[in-house]
């Protein structure tokens, strides 16, 4: 069994608990007569199948490993022609007529499990050893019988609120992944999600009533990941909505008895429920280091409605809100591009409405579309005018088993409501977002107009449309990359980076636009000051100051913002003092209380951590690499936090 990723980018990965669940399940059933290996990395695989070929390849499919995932039943068919090649995950169109197109089209496929896979996939493992007739598989398991589909789906009605399944973890099928490094530790205390978002599939039907895992099982495997695993600082608990239950609150309990007993983990992702305010905010007061994090998506109330996210109340996520605010946590959130309904001037007014609800980060996405979602239907394609267009998935490719393997995504470029020319019309401002609020570069100046009555999204709109030679033409050059990206079908897409020139390109040059574009002005200073020059000009024009205290003010917050720039990456641990007027420093740290405190004492300084995390991607045995394409991997991999050094009060 496979949950497999392409490994060829650095990068952290999660373990395979989604097969795990099935192979415990089988396991426990079967006991000696099942002899079950668990595989992540592809060339690991490829090894055990050329060496020992499998009477079954189990894998799961997601729209990151689904080409991956046909050159390994390919092996595995070469290697034993008997093999049956088994695939679950939620990365096809749920109804008849896509289950049976998807079989057709994946000659190599045996069967398709949908939802849940324990039962169908140990029931049809049972059938093997029985020798029992293939051709017609158990209920949850589609297969072609004499070309048609074949396809008895579980009755969800009827099952239980209770997950009674055994634990991968304490079964020890996960050891040899929590001893990895690379490999984050997820947890699953329940399934299912009652929201209906059209451009998801956690919330479909078939999946929609929430059942629980026990409270004592799920204690026993965080005790059991604390002492076996790697120490990861890194923790997943991978429910739809947390905090949707009152149990969660002592899940989260837990969590921050374990952080305080081991020193592990520090990072904890979760994603709150969406109506639970009071319960999400009581659990990150427990956690104290999850930061808060609400995606909106969008505040137009018709986008919301014909998404499926009508129904999710503002007065929780303001409430959500002003707690993180109030408790030191900065809040993110998601908003998403091409929407069903959505309009540029509704796009538009969500990136203001969420600098007025007071996010600190804000994150735009394209939508990519997957096989299962409303969204992705026939259906909703016609009905919203959807268009998409394809391109390579970063981090996806790679050669295994003799081929050049790769993958690619689709995703929303226009709808009868926004044309792809209005939807491209937001890259730039969307990076500039990302680059002057998000990682902070002109957040101090962004926080003073906003002080000052001015949204920061407003200034960062008209930067987008700077007249500044150097800035006019890299938003050009930008502009040009971004859609030079896209390709209009996934047989394009394919066809071109089969070519091995392209896939060659592919391989060791391809990078994520927006990191790259970090890169190009990191390396050249002068645009770098242009754009801090025009956002400043920019702040002046927009706000009415109308005294000098102001003005002083705003030159002030300039300089102090300067001390925390990071102009070399390679920069050596350090530590300093400074006192720095509390209105400067007010903007600067957020907070509001230092606004008439007289000079306070600050540490500016770069920790051996940070240090360390730049010389790693940066200066491996010692040699400088600031070369673009190692810049742009470096940002990738969390290197945008670094382009800042730390301050904090001193006590």
């Amino acid at each position: 069994m496979a949950d497999l990723v392409y490994d060829t980018v650095r990068t952290n990965y999660v373990v395979p608990l989604n097969v795990a669940y099935l192979a415990a399940y089988t396991k426990e059933k079967y006991g000696r007569d099942v002899d079950i290996k668990i595989f992540k990395y592809p060339l690991e695989l490829e090894k055990k199948i050329k060496n020992c070929p499998p009477d079954i390849l189990g894998l799961s499919n997601y729209s990151w490993n689904e080409r991956l995932n046909q050159v390994f039943m390919e092996l595995a068919k070469r290697q034993n022609p008997k093999v049956i090649t088994v695939m679950g995950g939620p990365n096809i169109r749920t109804d008849r007529a896509g289950i049976e197109a998807y079989l057709s089209v994946n000659s190599l496929l045996d069967y398709y499990i949908l939802f849940e896979g324990e039962e169908p996939f140990a029931n049809l493992v049972g059938q093997v050893l029985a020798g029992g007739d293939l051709s017609v598989p158990p209920v949850g398991c589609a297969g072609l019988v004499e070309g048609r589909l074949h396809f008895e789906s579980v009755n969800s009605i009827n099952t239980s609120k209770h997950i009674n399944y055994p634990s991968p973890y304490l079964s020890g099928l996960l050891d040899d992944f929590l001893v990895d490094p690379n490999m984050i530790p997820l947890f699953e205390t329940n399934r299912g999600c009652p929201f209906g978002c059209t451009y998801c599939t956690w919330g479909i039907a078939a999946l929609s009533k929430v059942r629980c895992r026990s409270l004592d099982v799920i204690y026993e495997e965080m005790d059991y990941v604390a002492l076996k695993s790697a120490k990861q600082v890194n923790w997943i608990f991978c429910d739809a909505n947390f905090g949707i239950l009152k149990r969660d609150i002592e899940i989260a309990k837990k969590i921050r008895q374990l952080m305080d007993e081991n020193g592990f983990p520090i990072n904890v992702t979760l994603w709150h429920s969406k109506n639970t305010g009071g319960r999400n905010i009581e659990i990150a007061k427990t956690i104290k280091n999850c930061e808060g994090y609400i995606a909106i998506q969008s505040t137009d109330p018709d986008v919301l409605t014909a998404c499926g996210r009508g129904s999710i109340q503002p007065k929780h996520i303001m409430k959500q809100i002003d707690f993180y605010k109030e408790n030191g946590f900065e809040v993110s959130t998601d908003i998403l591009v091409g929407l069903p309904r959505e309009t540029a001037a509704s796009q538009l007014k969500t990136l203001m409405a969420a600098f007025d609800m007071g996010f600190g980060k804000i994150q735009a996405y394209n939508i990519r579309m997957l096989p299962g979602s409303q969204y992705e239907s026939t259906e909703d394609r016609l009905s919203y005018g959807v268009r998409t267009k394809f391109r390579p998935i970063f981090g996806a490719y790679g050669v295994y088993a003799g081929q050049n393997t790769f993958e690619v995504e689709e995703s929303v470029r226009a709808t009868k409501d926004m044309s792809e020319s209005e939807l491209e019309s937001f890259k730039i401002l969307h990076w500039l977002i990302d680059f002057c609020w998000n990682i902070g570069y002109g957040k101090p100046v962004l926080r003073f107009a906003q002080d000052h009555g001015v949204n920061p999204g407003l200034i960062l709109y008209e930067l987008s449309s700077s007249k500044n030679p150097l800035l006019a033409g890299l938003f050009l050059e930008m502009k040009k990359q971004s859609t030079d990206e896209w390709l209009e079908t996934k047989a394009a897409a394919v066809a071109f980076y089969e070519q091995q020139e392209n896939f060659d390109e592919l391989q060791n040059n391809f990078v994520k636009l927006n990191q790259l574009w970090i890169a190009m002005i990191y390396r050249n200073p002068e645009i770098l000051l242009a754009l801090q020059t025009e956002l400043i000009q920019l702040i002046k024009l927009n706000v009415q100051i109308d005294d000098g205290e102001s003005s002083e003010l705003l030159d002030s917050l300039v300089g102090a913002t300067h001390k925390l720039l990071c102009s070399d990456l390679l920069q050596e641990e350090f530590s300093i003092r400074e006192r720095i007027p509390g209105n400067v420093l007010s903007y600067v740290l957020d907070n509001s209380e230092l606004s008439n405190k007289g000079a306070v004492e600050v540490e500016i300084y770069r920790d051996k951590d940070t240090v360390m995390f730049c010389n790693f991607f940066l200066n491996q045995e010692n040699k400088r690499d600031f070369s673009i394409q190692n810049l742009t991997r470096f940002f990738e991999m969390g290197g945008k936090k670094m382009l800042k050094n730390q301050m904090r009060l001193v006590d």
